[in-house]
């Protein structure tokens, strides 16, 4: 399940699928809670907006990896002393997290790109837990949510989504099914969250 825990963000990249501004909207630690407990305190991805920029952050971060059986975020690396952190805790495997470096994103300090790259490939890694990654969006080509990540367009986010107002759609894509709320949910049985939400609409009408 991806919590986007705020649509606000300090960049304003040209291929944001999301749209995200200085003045987004920040998900309450109401609604994060409900979540996590929607999640089944299964695998956890808190995005935004730029996460880090959400005032609960740490608090955030720390009752999902408390929670859940894995977490993973992405970070624009902006905020420096925190984009640090995050990385060693990736490189330790606490976490999954990955820095979006492109063209379209503004530049950071070299310091956090290092922290993500140091001793890391892809044949071998200093830790094998390692779970840093660099995020490069080859595309600013938006199409209702969608980006192109390297070799394939897809969604922005391909699984289950949770908004910051706790609204639960079945994609990242701006035109996919609403499924209820945090407190109210309303997944069908059966709905694979590995889907583009186009494949499940039948069976949310048919669950209907």
């Amino acid at each position: 399940m991806y919590l986007q825990i705020t649509t606000r963000c300090n960049m304003t990249c040209e291929h944001c699928c999301n749209s995200c501004t200085e003045d987004g909207e920040d998900m309450s630690l109401e609604v994060f809670r409900a979540a996590l407990l929607e999640s089944g305190w299964d695998y956890v991805m808190i995005g935004g907006g730029e996460p880090t920029l959400h005032p609960l952050f740490w608090q955030f971060l720390g009752e999902s990896i408390a929670e859940a059986e894995g977490v993973w975020l992405a970070t624009n690396g902006s905020q420096t002393n925190i984009a640090l952190a995050l990385a060693k805790m990736a490189q330790k495997g606490v976490i999954g997290c990955a820095l979006s470096q492109d063209i379209y994103h503004d530049p950071i300090e070299d310091s956090v790109v290092e922290a993500f790259t140091q001793n890391r490939s892809q044949e071998f890694r200093r830790h094998e837990e390692d779970s840093r990654e660099i995020r490069d969006v080859t595309s600013k080509e938006i199409n209702a949510g969608r980006c192109d990540f390297g070799d394939e367009d897809r969604c922005v986010c391909s699984g289950i989504i949770v908004k910051p107002n706790g609204d639960i759609h079945g994609c990242g894509c701006d035109d996919a099914p609403k499924l209820g709320t945090v407190f109210s949910p309303e997944i069908p049985e059966g709905w694979d969250s590995n889907e583009c939400h186009k494949e499940q609409e039948e069976l949310a009408v048919m669950a209907s």
